[in-house]
């Protein structure tokens, strides 16, 4: 049984923190097996990560692309993907791209895709986030049952944009193979789930209050 973050973020989002060479240490010491950075409409430093990782360590080309509905999680991919495009848009090139397209945090306000553009795209992705690190626990449960009701596997991460909690949220997977195609065939075939912890109440209520105060910063734009 392998354990990885999917969904984790560094110093190259315009929001986190922590190089890739400190959050692989962290989630090594944490016993994870590997991760997927998955930084804000930016490749580098998920590609940075894969050329620094050492042999035992799992890194997942990854990134987290605004669309004008939400964002959507791209696994396997090595180049940015446009933002603000649609979310149908967004999933054809993410798979034009060999990539993966993951729904993260569904019901999140200002950055969750809502259930409606899920079901636009449901036939062309295989997988949810039913574990997100910095939701509430009640809407990972919810988001949990829909999956089943929907036939989708899952994954988790723990969305951390700090290195001290990455690893709370985690993906797992019933194989012991260390190579990425079979990682991302697992994924594919619904055959991944996600668990992990919730994040303290302090830190998701400051990460919070400064996600509202970079979108004023922002002109009212969203991320």
């Amino acid at each position: 049984m392998l354990k990885l973050d999917l969904h984790l973020h560094s110093e190259y989002s315009g929001d986190g923190m922590g190089s890739p060479e400190e959050i692989i240490k962290i989630l090594k010491k944490k016993g994870l097996d590997g991760m997927a950075i998955t930084d804000h409409n930016n490749i580098e430093g998920s590609l940075k990560a894969i050329k620094i990782a050492p042999k035992d360590f799992i890194v997942i080309p990854g990134i987290e692309i605004s669309t004008s509905n939400g964002h959507i999680i791209a696994l396997n991919v090595r180049e940015a993907i446009q933002r603000e495009l649609s979310v149908e848009e967004t999933v054809d090139k993410i798979l034009d791209l060999g990539g993966i397209p993951i729904v993260p945090h569904l019901y999140r306000n200002m950055s969750g895709i809502n259930k409606d553009n899920l079901m636009k795209i449901r036939s062309k992705v295989s997988v949810i986030e039913v574990f997100n690190s910095c939701s509430v626990p009640l809407t990972n449960l919810k988001i949990t049952k829909l999956a089943k009701e929907l036939k989708l596997g899952g994954t988790g991460g723990s969305d951390s944009h700090n290195p001290k909690y990455v690893g709370c949220g985690y993906t797992t997977i019933d194989t012991t193979d260390f190579n990425v195609g079979t990682i991302i065939s697992e994924i594919y075939k619904k055959k991944t789930w996600g668990e992990g912890e919730t994040l303290p109440l302090s830190y998701r209520r400051d990460r919070m209050l400064y996600s509202i105060k970079q979108y004023f910063q922002r002109g009212f734009k969203r991320i």
